[in-house]
């Protein structure tokens, strides 16, 4: 792949990343996430998809890492999920203690969810 990503290259990765995903074929959606990831690691939608297709494929301890750093920027329509994700990646990777930690905290928010 090119070093850097234009904007018409970056949606297409994403558009068919979550195609693959509602495919249930996270692994091909990691594969063209990862290096995306790479390049633009402050692309929130990239990584809540990444981390997504992480969890999907099995891949607990990087989902885990992807969501913890994408829960805490994730625009408030889209944190409930992302800490859904995140906890489970951290149950599925035997953090079972975090995990009730990150639910807990998503059941207590008080911000209206959308």
């Amino acid at each position: 792949m090119a070093d850097t990503f234009t904007a018409p290259e970056r949606d297409a990765l994403v558009v068919l990343g979550y195609l693959h995903l509602e495919q249930a074929r996270p692994a091909e959606a990691a594969v063209l996430l990862r290096p995306l990831h790479r390049e633009q690691p402050q692309d929130g939608e990239v990584e809540r998809c990444l981390a997504l297709a992480e969890l999907m494929s099995g891949r607990a301890e990087a989902a885990a890492r992807l969501a913890a750093h994408a829960y805490t920027r994730a625009p408030a329509a889209v944190r409930t999920a992302m800490g859904l994700i995140y906890a489970k990646a951290l149950w599925l990777a035997g953090d079972e203690s975090a995990a009730r930690e990150v639910l807990l905290k998503v059941l207590a928010r008080k911000e209206p969810i959308a």
